[in-house]
């Protein structure tokens, strides 16, 4: 799925198509899940974040803003959020304690961000870091987002991009370090 058709399906999703939903997940749902787990280190909570992702994504279609990102980049961040969510919660829960059954988590990944002065930095700097990126060509973004929020490896993204390792890691490398120049000079 390219860009302009993950845009249009989240488009779709804002005038109700729940068609583009499936179609995101079927294209997006394996790396939302590599996300999270890396994060996680869990499966189940791993699942469980795919699933509060895309059901958030259903909800708040009308969120995404594209000239702050990319659509997957947007999606990869909700995924994020939400696994981070988890993290705090896990670790304001004394260890011994478990969750009640039936009990709602109290941070959500859309609306937590803005409750906290800390949250309101890592949106700033999510905002910052996406902007930055969407500089970058479309195949750049394509291999940073495989990499960093895919979870794959330099070799997979070779073979999964149908490069040379080394074309994959030179570009990777390129587009960090202009990166890395435009967010210094922000």
């Amino acid at each position: 799925m390219s860009m302009d058709e993950e845009a249009f399906a989240l488009l779709r999703l804002q005038h109700g198509d729940l068609d583009a939903l499936t179609e995101l997940h079927r294209q997006l749902g394996r790396q939302v899940y590599a996300v999270a787990f890396h994060l996680l280190q869990s499966p189940q909570e791993a699942e469980e974040v795919v699933q509060d992702t895309f059901l958030r994504l259903s909800e708040r279609a009308g969120s995404y803003r594209p000239e702050l990102g990319s659509p997957r980049a947007f999606i990869y961040t909700v995924a994020r959020n939400a696994a981070l969510s988890r993290l705090r919660a896990r670790s304001s829960r004394p260890v011994s304690q478990e969750p009640e059954v039936g009990t709602e988590p109290q941070h959500h990944a859309w609306d937590g961000l803005e409750a906290t002065n800390v949250g309101r930095a890592d949106l700033d700097t999510q905002l910052v870091v996406q902007a930055a990126m969407q500089r970058l060509p479309n195949r750049d973004q394509t291999l940073i987002l495989d990499a960093f929020f895919g979870g794959l490896s330099h070799p997979e993204i070779a073979v999964k991009r149908a490069l040379p390792l080394g074309t994959v890691k030179s570009r990777l490398r390129r587009a960090l370090r202009a990166m890395r120049h435009q967010l210094e000079d922000t």
